[in-house]
Protein backbone atom coordinates (compact mmCIF):
# COMPACT_ATOMS: atom_id res chain seq x y z
CA UNK A 1 0.00 0.00 0.00
CA UNK A 2 1.35 3.40 -1.00
CA UNK A 3 0.66 6.07 1.60
CA UNK A 4 -0.61 9.49 0.63
CA UNK A 5 2.43 11.21 2.09
CA UNK A 6 4.75 9.00 0.03
CA UNK A 7 2.96 9.85 -3.20
CA UNK A 8 2.86 13.58 -2.55
CA UNK A 9 6.46 13.87 -1.35
CA UNK A 10 7.86 12.55 -4.63
CA UNK A 11 10.09 15.18 -6.31
CA UNK A 12 8.36 14.54 -9.66
CA UNK A 13 4.97 15.26 -8.17
CA UNK A 14 5.31 19.05 -8.52
CA UNK A 15 6.19 19.29 -12.23
CA UNK A 16 3.51 18.39 -14.79
CA UNK A 17 4.29 15.23 -16.75
CA UNK A 18 5.20 15.49 -20.42
CA UNK A 19 2.28 13.41 -21.67
CA UNK A 20 -1.33 12.70 -20.82
CA UNK A 21 -0.49 9.00 -20.66
CA UNK A 22 1.81 9.64 -17.69
CA UNK A 23 -0.74 11.97 -16.08
CA UNK A 24 -3.46 9.32 -16.45
CA UNK A 25 -1.23 6.69 -14.91
CA UNK A 26 -0.46 8.95 -11.95
CA UNK A 27 -4.16 9.64 -11.47
CA UNK A 28 -5.05 5.96 -11.81
CA UNK A 29 -2.49 4.92 -9.20
CA UNK A 30 -3.65 7.66 -6.87
CA UNK A 31 -7.26 6.57 -7.30
CA UNK A 32 -6.58 2.89 -6.69
CA UNK A 33 -3.82 3.06 -4.08
CA UNK A 34 -4.74 6.19 -2.14
CA UNK A 35 -8.49 6.65 -2.56
CA UNK A 36 -8.84 2.86 -2.83
CA UNK A 37 -11.47 2.79 -5.57
CA UNK A 38 -11.75 -0.13 -7.96
CA UNK A 39 -9.85 -0.21 -11.24
CA UNK A 40 -13.19 -0.14 -13.08
CA UNK A 41 -14.26 3.02 -11.25
CA UNK A 42 -10.94 4.72 -11.96
CA UNK A 43 -11.25 3.80 -15.64
CA UNK A 44 -14.78 5.17 -15.74
CA UNK A 45 -13.68 8.46 -14.17
CA UNK A 46 -10.87 8.82 -16.69
CA UNK A 47 -13.37 8.28 -19.51
CA UNK A 48 -15.35 11.28 -18.26
CA UNK A 49 -12.16 13.31 -17.97
CA UNK A 50 -11.45 12.51 -21.63
CA UNK A 51 -14.76 14.14 -22.54
CA UNK A 52 -13.87 17.20 -20.48
CA UNK A 53 -10.46 17.55 -22.15
CA UNK A 54 -11.94 17.24 -25.63
CA UNK A 55 -14.62 19.85 -24.97
CA UNK A 56 -12.37 22.56 -23.54
CA UNK A 57 -9.80 22.33 -26.36
CA UNK A 58 -6.91 20.32 -27.70
CA UNK A 59 -3.67 20.47 -25.74
CA UNK A 60 -0.52 18.58 -26.59
CA UNK A 61 0.82 18.48 -23.03
CA UNK A 62 -0.74 18.57 -19.56
CA UNK A 63 1.19 21.77 -18.81
CA UNK A 64 -0.73 23.53 -21.61
CA UNK A 65 -4.02 22.25 -20.20
CA UNK A 66 -3.22 23.51 -16.70
CA UNK A 67 -2.28 26.97 -18.02
CA UNK A 68 -5.68 27.32 -19.71
CA UNK A 69 -7.84 25.95 -16.90
CA UNK A 70 -9.80 28.74 -15.26
CA UNK A 71 -13.20 29.21 -13.58
CA UNK A 72 -14.84 30.52 -16.76
CA UNK A 73 -13.95 27.47 -18.84
CA UNK A 74 -14.89 25.01 -16.10
CA UNK A 75 -18.25 26.61 -15.31
CA UNK A 76 -19.08 27.07 -18.99
CA UNK A 77 -18.36 23.41 -19.66
CA UNK A 78 -20.56 22.27 -16.78
CA UNK A 79 -23.48 24.42 -17.98
CA UNK A 80 -23.20 23.10 -21.55
CA UNK A 81 -22.87 19.52 -20.32
CA UNK A 82 -26.01 19.78 -18.20
CA UNK A 83 -28.09 20.69 -21.26
CA UNK A 84 -27.34 17.48 -23.14
CA UNK A 85 -26.91 14.89 -20.38
CA UNK A 86 -29.08 13.26 -17.77
CA UNK A 87 -28.61 13.57 -14.05
CA UNK A 88 -26.68 10.29 -13.80
CA UNK A 89 -24.09 11.35 -16.37
CA UNK A 90 -23.83 14.78 -14.75
CA UNK A 91 -23.16 13.22 -11.36
CA UNK A 92 -20.37 11.09 -12.85
CA UNK A 93 -18.87 14.05 -14.68
CA UNK A 94 -19.03 16.41 -11.69
CA UNK A 95 -17.56 13.82 -9.35
CA UNK A 96 -14.76 12.82 -11.75
CA UNK A 97 -13.83 16.42 -12.52
CA UNK A 98 -13.96 17.54 -8.89
CA UNK A 99 -11.69 14.69 -7.78
CA UNK A 100 -9.28 15.30 -10.67
CA UNK A 101 -8.97 19.04 -9.97
CA UNK A 102 -8.37 18.34 -6.29
CA UNK A 103 -5.72 15.77 -7.24
CA UNK A 104 -3.98 18.30 -9.52
CA UNK A 105 -3.94 20.95 -6.79
CA UNK A 106 -2.59 18.55 -4.18
CA UNK A 107 0.19 17.51 -6.57
CA UNK A 108 1.09 21.12 -7.33
CA UNK A 109 -0.06 21.09 -10.97
CA UNK A 110 -2.64 23.81 -10.21
CA UNK A 111 -1.89 26.76 -7.96
CA UNK A 112 -5.56 27.03 -6.92
CA UNK A 113 -8.01 24.38 -5.83
CA UNK A 114 -10.52 24.65 -8.67
CA UNK A 115 -12.48 21.67 -7.40
CA UNK A 116 -14.61 24.06 -5.32
CA UNK A 117 -16.18 25.26 -8.58
CA UNK A 118 -17.73 21.86 -9.28
CA UNK A 119 -20.93 21.35 -7.27
CA UNK A 120 -22.14 17.99 -6.01
CA UNK A 121 -25.00 16.56 -8.04
CA UNK A 122 -27.39 14.99 -5.58
CA UNK A 123 -30.03 12.52 -6.71
CA UNK A 124 -32.76 12.01 -4.09
CA UNK A 125 -33.93 8.42 -4.30
CA UNK A 126 -37.59 9.35 -4.52
CA UNK A 127 -37.37 13.05 -5.25
CA UNK A 128 -37.48 13.17 -9.04
CA UNK A 129 -39.33 11.84 -12.04
CA UNK A 130 -37.00 9.90 -14.35
CA UNK A 131 -36.87 11.18 -17.91
CA UNK A 132 -36.74 8.45 -20.51
CA UNK A 133 -36.09 8.26 -24.22
CA UNK A 134 -39.38 8.73 -26.08
CA UNK A 135 -40.65 5.58 -27.78
CA UNK A 136 -40.52 7.30 -31.16
CA UNK A 137 -36.78 7.94 -30.72
CA UNK A 138 -36.14 4.31 -29.82
CA UNK A 139 -38.24 3.05 -32.74
CA UNK A 140 -36.47 5.40 -35.17
CA UNK A 141 -33.09 4.36 -33.85
CA UNK A 142 -33.82 0.64 -34.23
CA UNK A 143 -35.17 1.06 -37.75
CA UNK A 144 -32.60 3.50 -39.14
CA UNK A 145 -29.34 1.71 -38.33
CA UNK A 146 -27.75 0.49 -41.57
CA UNK A 147 -27.09 -3.21 -40.98
CA UNK A 148 -25.09 -3.59 -44.19
CA UNK A 149 -21.96 -2.59 -42.25
CA UNK A 150 -20.16 -4.49 -39.49
CA UNK A 151 -20.64 -1.67 -36.99
CA UNK A 152 -24.29 -1.37 -37.98
CA UNK A 153 -25.00 -5.01 -37.19
CA UNK A 154 -23.25 -4.79 -33.84
CA UNK A 155 -24.92 -1.51 -32.88
CA UNK A 156 -28.37 -2.75 -33.94
CA UNK A 157 -27.98 -5.78 -31.67
CA UNK A 158 -27.00 -3.52 -28.75
CA UNK A 159 -29.95 -1.16 -29.30
CA UNK A 160 -32.46 -4.03 -29.54
CA UNK A 161 -31.14 -5.58 -26.32
CA UNK A 162 -31.42 -2.28 -24.45
CA UNK A 163 -34.87 -1.47 -25.82
CA UNK A 164 -36.27 -4.96 -25.26
CA UNK A 165 -34.91 -5.80 -21.82
CA UNK A 166 -34.02 -2.48 -20.18
CA UNK A 167 -30.78 -3.84 -18.73
CA UNK A 168 -27.82 -1.74 -17.64
CA UNK A 169 -24.94 -0.89 -19.92
CA UNK A 170 -22.53 -2.96 -17.82
CA UNK A 171 -24.78 -5.99 -18.32
CA UNK A 172 -24.58 -5.51 -22.09
CA UNK A 173 -20.81 -5.27 -21.91
CA UNK A 174 -20.54 -8.37 -19.69
CA UNK A 175 -22.93 -10.46 -21.78
CA UNK A 176 -21.07 -13.60 -22.86
CA UNK A 177 -21.66 -16.07 -25.65
CA UNK A 178 -22.60 -18.80 -23.18
CA UNK A 179 -25.24 -16.52 -21.65
CA UNK A 180 -27.38 -17.04 -24.78
CA UNK A 181 -29.28 -20.34 -24.83
CA UNK A 182 -30.41 -20.58 -28.43
CA UNK A 183 -32.17 -23.94 -28.06
CA UNK A 184 -34.22 -22.92 -25.01
CA UNK A 185 -34.65 -19.35 -26.31
CA UNK A 186 -33.34 -17.85 -23.08
CA UNK A 187 -30.87 -15.06 -22.37
CA UNK A 188 -29.07 -14.40 -19.09
CA UNK A 189 -27.75 -11.03 -17.95
CA UNK A 190 -25.30 -11.13 -15.02
CA UNK A 191 -26.03 -9.17 -11.86
CA UNK A 192 -24.77 -5.59 -11.65
CA UNK A 193 -24.52 -2.89 -8.96
CA UNK A 194 -25.43 -5.30 -6.18
CA UNK A 195 -28.66 -6.31 -7.90
CA UNK A 196 -29.96 -9.62 -9.16
CA UNK A 197 -29.24 -11.37 -12.46
CA UNK A 198 -31.92 -11.07 -15.12
CA UNK A 199 -33.16 -14.10 -17.04
CA UNK A 200 -35.41 -13.37 -19.98
CA UNK A 201 -37.03 -14.99 -23.00
CA UNK A 202 -34.95 -14.50 -26.15
CA UNK A 203 -37.33 -12.80 -28.54
CA UNK A 204 -37.19 -13.49 -32.26
CA UNK A 205 -36.21 -9.89 -33.06
CA UNK A 206 -33.34 -9.83 -30.57
CA UNK A 207 -32.21 -13.31 -31.61
CA UNK A 208 -32.09 -12.27 -35.26
CA UNK A 209 -30.04 -9.16 -34.50
CA UNK A 210 -27.63 -11.12 -32.30
CA UNK A 211 -27.17 -13.91 -34.84
CA UNK A 212 -26.52 -11.40 -37.64
CA UNK A 213 -23.72 -9.89 -35.60
CA UNK A 214 -22.23 -13.02 -34.00
CA UNK A 215 -22.26 -15.23 -37.10
CA UNK A 216 -21.22 -12.71 -39.73
CA UNK A 217 -19.17 -9.87 -38.22
CA UNK A 218 -18.04 -10.61 -34.67
CA UNK A 219 -14.21 -10.78 -34.67
CA UNK A 220 -12.54 -14.05 -33.75
CA UNK A 221 -11.28 -13.55 -30.21
CA UNK A 222 -10.48 -15.54 -27.05
CA UNK A 223 -12.72 -13.14 -25.12
CA UNK A 224 -16.10 -14.70 -24.24
CA UNK A 225 -17.95 -11.37 -24.25
CA UNK A 226 -20.44 -10.95 -27.08
CA UNK A 227 -19.65 -7.37 -28.04
CA UNK A 228 -16.10 -6.54 -29.08
CA UNK A 229 -14.26 -3.67 -30.68
CA UNK A 230 -13.45 -3.84 -34.38
CA UNK A 231 -9.89 -2.64 -33.89
CA UNK A 232 -7.14 -5.14 -33.11
CA UNK A 233 -6.46 -6.33 -30.51
CA UNK A 234 -10.17 -7.16 -30.34
CA UNK A 235 -11.40 -6.68 -26.79
CA UNK A 236 -14.68 -6.22 -24.91
CA UNK A 237 -16.34 -2.82 -25.10
CA UNK A 238 -15.57 -0.38 -22.31
CA UNK A 239 -18.17 1.92 -20.79
CA UNK A 240 -17.06 4.99 -22.71
CA UNK A 241 -17.12 3.08 -26.00
CA UNK A 242 -20.70 1.91 -25.45
CA UNK A 243 -21.77 5.45 -24.53
CA UNK A 244 -20.08 6.82 -27.64
CA UNK A 245 -21.88 4.30 -29.86
CA UNK A 246 -25.30 5.28 -28.52
CA UNK A 247 -24.69 9.04 -28.60
CA UNK A 248 -23.37 8.86 -32.17
CA UNK A 249 -26.44 6.91 -33.30
CA UNK A 250 -28.89 9.20 -31.49
CA UNK A 251 -27.23 12.33 -32.89
CA UNK A 252 -28.01 11.11 -36.42
CA UNK A 253 -31.75 10.94 -35.78
CA UNK A 254 -34.12 13.54 -37.17
CA UNK A 255 -36.20 13.17 -33.99
CA UNK A 256 -33.78 14.27 -31.29
CA UNK A 257 -34.24 13.28 -27.62
CA UNK A 258 -35.45 16.12 -25.37
CA UNK A 259 -32.89 18.08 -23.38
CA UNK A 260 -31.93 16.50 -20.08
CA UNK A 261 -32.78 12.97 -21.22
CA UNK A 262 -29.95 10.48 -20.88
CA UNK A 263 -28.52 9.54 -24.27
CA UNK A 264 -26.82 6.53 -22.76
CA UNK A 265 -28.12 3.19 -21.61
CA UNK A 266 -30.21 4.67 -18.78
CA UNK A 267 -32.49 6.40 -21.27
CA UNK A 268 -33.46 2.97 -22.59
CA UNK A 269 -33.78 1.56 -19.07
CA UNK A 270 -36.16 4.32 -18.00
CA UNK A 271 -38.19 3.87 -21.19
CA UNK A 272 -38.48 0.13 -20.51
CA UNK A 273 -39.70 0.76 -16.97
CA UNK A 274 -42.18 3.36 -18.24
CA UNK A 275 -43.71 0.83 -20.63
CA UNK A 276 -44.10 -1.70 -17.82
CA UNK A 277 -45.50 0.66 -15.19
CA UNK A 278 -49.24 0.17 -14.70
CA UNK A 279 -49.31 -2.90 -16.92
CA UNK A 280 -47.53 -5.54 -14.89
CA UNK A 281 -47.26 -6.05 -11.12
CA UNK A 282 -44.73 -3.93 -9.27
CA UNK A 283 -42.80 -7.02 -8.10
CA UNK A 284 -42.40 -8.16 -11.71
CA UNK A 285 -40.98 -4.78 -12.73
CA UNK A 286 -38.47 -5.03 -9.89
CA UNK A 287 -37.42 -8.50 -11.06
CA UNK A 288 -37.16 -7.44 -14.70
CA UNK A 289 -34.92 -4.53 -13.73
CA UNK A 290 -32.77 -6.79 -11.53
CA UNK A 291 -33.41 -4.76 -8.38
CA UNK A 292 -32.67 -6.51 -5.13
CA UNK A 293 -34.26 -3.75 -3.07
CA UNK A 294 -37.86 -2.98 -4.16
CA UNK A 295 -37.37 0.61 -2.98
CA UNK A 296 -35.07 1.10 -5.99
CA UNK A 297 -38.07 0.52 -8.25
CA UNK A 298 -40.32 3.06 -6.51
CA UNK A 299 -38.97 5.90 -8.63
CA UNK A 300 -40.72 4.44 -11.68
CA UNK A 301 -44.09 4.73 -9.98
CA UNK A 302 -43.97 8.47 -10.81
CA UNK A 303 -43.35 8.10 -14.54
CA UNK A 304 -47.01 8.40 -15.56
CA UNK A 305 -47.35 12.15 -14.97
CA UNK A 306 -50.90 12.32 -16.39
CA UNK A 307 -52.13 9.65 -13.96
CA UNK A 308 -50.41 11.45 -11.09
CA UNK A 309 -52.17 14.69 -12.00
CA UNK A 310 -55.54 12.92 -11.91
CA UNK A 311 -54.74 11.50 -8.48
CA UNK A 312 -53.91 14.92 -7.00
CA UNK A 313 -56.56 16.40 -4.74
CA UNK A 314 -57.80 19.92 -5.47
CA UNK A 315 -56.19 22.66 -3.42
CA UNK A 316 -58.70 24.21 -0.98
CA UNK A 317 -59.93 27.44 -2.47
CA UNK A 318 -58.01 26.83 -5.67
CA UNK A 319 -61.20 26.76 -7.79
CA UNK A 320 -61.91 30.41 -7.05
Amino acid sequence: MVSYSCVRSSPEAYSPPDSFEVLYEQYRRHAVEVRQVTVETARQQMAYLDRFFRRIGSHRKPSELFRHLDPTRICGFLVDYSETHGVGARRWMHSSLRIFLRFCHEYGYLSRDLSVLVPVVRIPKTGRIPRCLPDECIAALGNNINRDTDAGRRDAAIVWLLATYGVRGVQIRRLRLDHIDWLSEKIHFPAAKGGRPVNQHLTAEVGNRLSEYIVHVRPVSPHPEVFLTFTAPFRPLEAQCLSWILRRRLDKLVTRPPKGVSRGTHGFRHAFAARMTGRVPFKDISDLLGHRDPDSTLIYGRIDVEALQQAALPWPGGER
